[in-house]
């Protein structure tokens, strides 16, 4: 029997005053140590999944088990299992790298001992050791990018969420990333799930889900959807 880390099953998110449902009967399983990519044009409801998987936006229908548990019976716990990066990084622009990896730290409470390794670590993957002062409002975005992940990436989440973090990113920033998130599912067995409008990027991929009008129009190997 395979482990899930995800387990959908018709989940619905509506808000007030929209007509239709933002992401509507979404039903889907994805195994553990899998990347998937979350394909789909602008509206069709990827961040809005993206961010119902991250527990921040409770749907009003179906539900969300997350390693074989109710995800919004158990957020304060299972929130501790994933990691979540926003469009715009989730990062303090007058803050400095390490000031912003001091703050995230502090937010998983983690210890001194445990927090000085990571850095260091994160900080290597990421090519960043030598601008740990630099204020991030000062840094290039594919820098930005790489800091973003490097804090989603503090507390070893077993479940990684990117919402578009390659908008407005140069190449080279792209594939450095995509080596990163390769790197932590062949290493780590993380769970990672990537919102992108690039199907070069979502053909690195095991999977891919396709999402048209906030429904799952598709979910099969990046060779099929490429050429559907």
């Amino acid at each position: 029997m395979p482990t899930y880390a995800l387990q959908l099953e018709a989940v619905t998110r509506r808000e007030k005053g929209v007509e239709k449902p933002l992401i509507a009967d979404i039903s889907f399983n994805i195994q553990q140590g899998r990347l998937i990519a979350l394909v789909g044009a602008d509206g069709a409801g990827k961040t809005t999944l993206i961010r119902s998987l991250a527990g921040l936006l409770k749907p009003q229908e179906g539900k969300i088990r997350l390693f074989g548990q109710d995800y919004y019976n158990h957020l304060s716990e299972l929130q501790n299992l994933c990691g979540y990066m926003p469009q715009k990084f989730g990062l303090y622009q007058d803050l400095s790298v390490i000031e912003n990896l001091t703050l995230y730290a502090d937010l998983f409470d983690l210890r001194e001992t445990t927090r000085s390794v990571r850095f260091k670590e994160l900080l290597e993957m990421t090519n960043l050791t030598s601008f740990t002062e630099r204020l991030v409002g000062k840094l290039s975005g594919g820098m930005k990018q790489k800091l973003g992940l490097a804090c989603a990436l503090l507390n070893h989440p077993k479940l990684l969420l990117l919402d578009e973090p390659s908008v407005g990113v140069d190449p080279l920033s792209r594939q450095e990333l995509w080596k990163i998130l390769e790197r932590n599912v062949t290493d780590e067995g993380m769970t990672i799930i990537v919102a992108t409008t690039y199907m070069d990027e979502a053909a690195k991929c095991d999977e891919v889900i396709v999402l048209e009008s906030g429904r799952v129009v598709m979910m099969d190997s990046p060779r099929t959807v490429s050429y559907t």
